[in-house]
Order: C-alpha cells, then structure tokens, then sequence
C-alpha cells in the first residue's frame, strides 16, 4: 500500500484521488497523504490529525459507496 506521500496526492472536495486531471472512481485518500492539497506547501504539525479525521470520514463514506456499488454522493461532508 501507499504509506507516506506526504505533498504528493492530488485530490478534491471529495477525497478522490486525481490522476491526469481526472478523479478516481474508487480511489480516496485522507490525512498526511493529501496535506498538500491543505497545506500548499510546509508542514504545520498537528494538522494531519484534523486533516484524517474530516477527509476520513469523507474518504471513507465514498469508499464504502463503490463498494456496494452504488454512486458517490459528491459535495456531501
């Protein structure tokens, strides 16, 4: 699995990831892993915390979506 890709990760509002401009359809992402799309750039500790527990709850609700195969609700929180 992806383990640090700290400033690495595309994603949107939506936890996608992106890849060549285009949000994955089962691909979600949250904490460290998409601080950049946060941060910008630099490291504010602490902040991977809050940023796993609002992207988590999101990444986590569209994952389970795709798997039981039903659409992605976007913009919901």
């Amino acid at each position: 699995g992806i383990t640090f890709t700290y400033l690495g990760l595309k994603t949107n509002a939506d936890a996608a990831v992106h890849f060549a401009g285009q949000p994955s359809p089962n691909l979600f992402v949250a904490g460290e892993m998409m601080a950049g799309n946060v941060l910008g750039k630099g490291y504010t500790a602490g902040v991977g915390m809050s940023i796993g527990t609002a992207f988590g709850r999101i990444a986590g609700r569209n994952a389970a979506h795709v798997a039981l195969g039903r659409e992605v609700e976007h913009g919901i929180a």
